[in-house]
């Protein structure tokens, strides 16, 4: 594994963390959550799988 990917596992698992925990403190409803997981899983899929 290239350290290119694995700063983006890094990434987007932080992303998501960050998101969770927004939504935990209410700051962040669950559409929003659901869409920052989605987006962050699409973009790690993409990036992931074509380098």
């Amino acid at each position: 594994m290239t350290e290119a990917k694995l700063g983006l596992i890094l990434t987007s698992v932080a992303v998501t963390v960050v998101a969770v925990a927004l939504y935990r403190q209410r700051a962040l409803g669950r559409n929003g959550l659901v869409t920052v997981i989605a987006a962050t899983a699409a973009v790690f899929a993409a990036m992931f799988f074509t380098q």
